[in-house]
């Protein structure tokens, strides 16, 4: 049986809003089910997720560009 989590779930595990959340999944990041009015993200599709966001490269804040 596939194990599912709920964005709230998720937000807590990434140290993330809600928002942030869902706005990976409206923009097709994370794989998640519309279930009523509510999403669940597979265990599998989260770990997906995480595995991309790893492999990506980090980008620069503000503060740390410098000007010359």
């Amino acid at each position: 049986m596939r194990e599912f989590f709920s964005v709230k779930e998720v937000a807590k595990l990434l140290n993330v809003s809600h928002s942030s959340v869902l706005y990976h999944i409206k923009s097709g990041n994370l794989k998640a089910v519309q279930v009523g009015k509510i999403y669940i993200i597979a265990k599998d599709d989260f770990a997906d997720f995480l595995k991309i966001q790893r492999s990506k490269p980090k980008r620069k804040r503000k503060e740390d560009l410098s000007l010359f």
